[in-house]
């Protein structure tokens, strides 16, 4: 990746990252740091046509004039303060810039217009101050009126002189009217006018030297917004709309933005996060069913539109929105926090993240990625767990995330639940929670009471996922990875991540057993001085400070743009900076003592997991890198063996895909 060219390096310098895809990004703390950088790269932009890329122009309007095509909606007006207030006179408006509109509508309900408010927030303004700052008679001269024209009447001429408006007022009236087919032929001659004149103007391709809009929360860019089948158009065309209201649009097709020859996105406010991460992350998904899906993506066609693409966002666009879940435990209220990206479909289904050690940065690219119809949430650890006993703190967890998949699946949602890392032993005690106690056998369903059934009901509705989930047989597995790390450092020999060849001594039809039971015994001896660490006084205010050390760094806006704008994976930035903020080394620290104190009887939790997944007929799925340092894919891939084996049997089926219910290996 390379900081874009683009820019001047003066003070601010507004820096910008190219992603992999290449589309260039660039945060500020705040919208109208966002839009004062968005303005300084138009101003480079306007600086370069007027030097000299006018004259290489295509016909005599590009070469006259720097033409942009502005959208609507309240993002835009901040931009349209920063051009009044940093470009005001750094760009020749007057004589030099020609507007167009990406819309315009006949009216609809929370819609509004995108050249009123261009005259509102800016044209007129501006008039206003330029009158102010060189003369009245000056500028009345220099829009060809009489010296004694009075502010109104320059004003009135300078939006006239400007803009290229989108005419509805007569499909709009005879709508007003009750003439709907009136209106529709109108508005079709309307849309014909304006192709034809922006076509004089541009040329065939329609291309602008700039589009400046905003952003919707669903990726809607101009008028394009999800499932219009009017996206799948290529070609520069000024399309017609017909909106579910009646109403009726005109509006810039793909066609048009895409060959623009600078397109600046200024994004902000927390909802934005979606749209912006589908637009940066690659998707297996065929490409034009995601333009359908996320109307953004489609300036990720080619290398080239993409290049041409420049997003200022503010730092909250880098924000999930944080939900709550409440609940009772033993007589007391206590709230769960979550990161949620919420859903397209309402009442659709929602997914639960348990992150690893490493908190939310493990499933930024899954809050991000998952089906743009889903709701995901990533749920936080809370605070409660760093003053529990280290027996106690995964059952508490536990009693967390089952209170959070009860209270979605009452409300009718389908709940799937996916965990990384130490996560799998969250995941592991939540299916203890059905059993009186660990070494009770796993009670019938029909004996289950009503919170155990409906809990057996929405995982087998929905099913468990282990993304590289870590079990206490992996600590002696990472040890034998140690191993080969130092072998080759030491001695060049080939790098070798799979651990132990078998992690499980079983028979054909019996459980499984840790093969390696010694070293598994053995493993809790290394963190025993972590444990005695953790039991002195000491520990907490020590820890505790190097924590607030930390944020005080993190806290430096100096350190916190560096961190934002760092060329980076764009996921890293998304949730790196705050992550660091937020995490508590000590909770961390107590959490790993909790998971590695008593490997021998996790481990046996564990195999009473995958026991209870079996009993209660609960889909599975299991995902592993194959050379993964801290995770036996081994391991996993034993255990799927296992479960489809006895699932096989169970079923009376001779192949995976005979199956009932899910049990995959990936």
């Amino acid at each position: 990746m390379r900081a874009g060219s683009l820019i001047r390096r003066e003070a601010p310098a507004p820096t910008l990252v190219q992603e992999a895809s290449g589309i260039h990004v660039g945060i500020s703390p705040d919208l109208p740091a966002a839009a004062r950088r968005a303005s300084a790269a138009l101003q480079q932009r306007y600086s370069q046509w007027r030097s000299g890329d006018r004259l290489r122009a295509w016909g005599a309007y590009k070469r006259d004039y720097f033409t942009i095509a502005v959208g609507g909606g309240n993002t835009m007006k901040s931009q349209y303060r920063a051009w009044l207030n940093y470009r005001h006179s750094d760009i020749d408006w007057l004589g030099h810039v020609r507007f167009f509109f990406l819309e315009d509508s006949t009216g609809e309900p929370g819609w509004e217009s995108a050249e009123q408010s261009l005259v509102i927030n800016f044209l007129e303004p501006l008039t206003r101050r330029l009158c102010q700052e060189r003369g009245r008679r000056r500028i009345a001269r220099k829009m060809h009126l009489a010296g004694d024209a009075d502010v109104d009447s320059i004003v009135d001429t300078v939006v006239a002189r400007l803009c290229n408006p989108i005419n509805l007022a007569p499909a709009r009236q005879a709508l007003d009217a009750g003439r709907p087919r009136r209106a529709l032929n109108l508005a079709k001659a309307e849309c014909e006018r304006y192709q034809q004149d922006i076509c004089d103007k541009l040329g065939a391709t329609m291309s602008v030297h700039c589009v400046v809009s905003g952003v919707g929360k669903d990726g809607t860019l101009g008028a394009l917004s999800p499932y219009r089948p009017e996206l799948a158009i290529k070609s520069p065309e000024v399309l017609l709309l017909k909106q579910d209201s009646g109403a009726l649009r005109v509006a810039l097709g793909r066609g048009v933005i895409i060959n623009a020859e600078f397109i600046s996105l200024i994004v902000s406010g927390s909802l934005k996060l979606k749209a912006l991460g589908r637009l940066e992350m690659d998707e297996i998904t065929e490409f034009e069913q995601t333009v359908m899906e996320t109307p953004l993506r489609m300036l990720r066609e080619t290398w080239d539109i993409a290049d041409r693409v420049f997003i200022f966002a503010d730092e909250t666009a880098l924000h999930f929105a944080e939900t709550v879940f409440e609940y009772s435990d033993q007589g007391e209220r206590v709230q769960n926090k979550a990161e949620t990206r919420h859903g397209d479909e309402d009442g659709g289904i929602h997914a639960l993240l348990i992150h690893g050690f490493l908190g939310l940065f493990s499933f930024a690219n899954l809050l991000i990625r998952l089906p743009s119809s889903w709701t995901v949430s990533a749920l936080h650890r809370g605070s409660r767990a760093k003053f529990l006993r280290s027996e106690d703190i995964f059952p508490n967890y536990a009693r967390v995330l089952r209170k959070a998949v009860l209270k979605i699946w009452r409300q009718g949602r389908p709940v799937p639940i996916a965990g990384h890392s130490i996560a799998g032993l969250i995941m592991d005690h939540l299916l203890l929670t059905l059993l009186p106690s660990p070494d009770a056998p796993v009670p019938e369903y029909a004996a289950l009471g009503r919170d155990d059934r409906d809990l057996v009901d929405a995982l087998r509705a929905s099913g468990i996922i282990h993304l590289a989930t870590w079990s206490p047989c992996d600590g002696p597995n990472t040890g034998e990875n140690v191993k080969s790390l130092v072998s080759h450092l030491r001695r060049n020999t080939d790098l070798d991540y799979s651990g132990f060849p078998t992690v499980y001594r079983s028979a054909r039809t019996g459980p499984l057993q840790p093969l390696h039971a010694d070293a598994l015994a053995d493993s809790a001896d290394s963190l025993a001085s972590l444990d005695r660490f953790l039991q002195r006084r000491l520990a907490r205010p020590l820890v505790n400070s190097m924590n607030l050390w930390i944020r005080a760094i993190l806290n430096n806006r100096t350190v916190q743009q560096r961190m934002l704008n760092a060329e980076i994976p764009y996921v890293m930035r998304l949730v790196g900076g705050r992550l660091l903020k937020t995490v508590s080394l000590y909770g961390l620290l107590k959490e790993i003592n909790a998971g590695l104190h008593d490997p021998v009887e996790y481990q046996r939790r564990h195999l009473r997991a995958l026991d209870i997944v079996l009993a209660y007929d609960i889909p599975y799925l299991s995902i592993v890198h194959e050379d993964d340092f801290l995770v036996s894919a081994g391991r996993h891939r034993e255990e799927y063996r296992y479960l489809l084996r006895e699932r096989m049997r169970r079923e009376g089926v001779t192949s995976e895909n005979a199956l009932s219910v899910t049990v995959r290996y990936v």
